[in-house]
């Protein structure tokens, strides 16, 4: 029998031995059975996350079914509309609370919208609320589009000195109830005295209400008020029946007046009320009124303007005024002749 060789190691009897003893030498690794779940793997048809239960429709309990409930059940729906509440008050006051900035992000970017538009970078039929969706993938809010209009209005237009008319910090500091009320007060301001509207009282006591320190809100009611033809407080209401009425001599008026205040309009609004006057008196041709009376009554009011009177009185001249008749004389009675 031969001996083992010297310093040759014993041979080591786990060596090359497969660690499963009964397995086949070509067996794949272990796999489990089909239909068995794997170890930490969520069973058929259970949702990965056990905390995120599966959409399904949850059933509309009727009045009945809510009144049979137990106060205690139904105490568990009364906590969920606190709670909704709760989520949405926070929501509105956080969106509040960031209005100033998101209209001042909404202002730089019509700027950049404008500035685009001029360099023919964009279609001209572009309209902001488009763009804005183009470059925000969402709807323009009303609520800041409206203060964005106003810091446009106010912060990044300057008076006749070259300085805003309102500063960017004030429009900060302002609460933004105030701002709200602000911008409808400018937007009607520029839509009744158009390129005159800085200069307007109502928008002046606006800008100055804001610039103050202390509550706005109660001033800027006021000039809400104001502007929408009520007035002040202290002052009696106003009564539609004691308001007078526009009457042709009234209108005529105003417009008189408007004229001899051209020089303080826009030269924009001066040439339109010029032209104004010349399509008043052109429109007369359309008025149905004969030419013989038009032409009648041009020849009277000539004639009034030459006498420097008022063309509305009967001028009388002498050759106008009818020959008197001469009295016709009673005749003498005839004496009696005595035969």
């Amino acid at each position: 029998m031969a001996k083992p060789a010297k310093n040759q190691p014993a041979a080591n009897p786990a060596a090359n031995t497969p660690a499963n003893a009964n397995a086949p030498v070509n067996a794949t690794p272990a796999q489990a059975p089909a239909n068995v779940p794997a170890e930490n793997s969520a069973p058929a048809n259970v949702p990965a996350n056990p905390q995120v239960p599966a959409k399904a429709d949850a059933k509309k309990l009727t009045f009945a079914e809510l009144i049979a409930m137990p106060i205690g059940d139904l105490a568990t729906h009364l906590k969920k509309i606190v709670s909704v509440n709760a989520a949405v008050e926070k929501a509105k006051d956080a969106f509040s609370a960031s209005l100033q900035f998101s209209a001042k992000c909404v202002a730089a970017l019509k700027r950049a919208y404008v500035d685009r538009l001029n360099k023919k970078e964009i279609p001209p039929d572009t309209t902001f609320k488009k763009y804005f969706e183009q470059n925000a993938s969402g709807t323009l809010p009303g609520r800041v589009e409206a203060l964005a209009s106003l810091f446009n209005a106010l912060v990044l237009t300057v008076d006749v000195n070259g300085k805003p008319l309102l500063s960017e910090e004030f429009f900060d500091a302002a609460a933004v109830d105030w701002l709200e009320k602000a911008n409808a007060i400018i937007k009607s301001a520029q839509k009744t005295h158009g390129d005159a509207w800085k200069t307007c009282d109502d928008v002046l006591d606006t800008i100055n209400a804001l610039s103050k320190p202390g509550d706005a809100l109660k001033k800027i009611k006021e000039i809400r008020e104001r502007q929408k033809g009520k007035k002040g407080e202290g002052d009696e209401t106003v009564d539609a029946t004691s308001v007078a009425p526009l009457t042709n001599g009234r209108a005529i008026q105003f417009l008189i007046a408007a004229v001899k205040n051209a020089k303080a309009l826009s030269e924009k609004d001066a040439y339109e009320l010029y032209c104004g006057t010349f399509l008043i008196m052109d429109t007369w041709a359309d008025s149905g009124l004969s030419d013989e009376t038009l032409n009648a009554w041009m020849s009277k009011y000539d004639k009034a303007r030459k006498h420097g009177v008022n063309p509305t009185i009967e001028v009388v001249t002498p050759e106008t005024q009818p020959a008197e008749t001469p009295a016709t004389e009673t005749p003498a009675p005839a004496l009696a002749v005595a035969a």
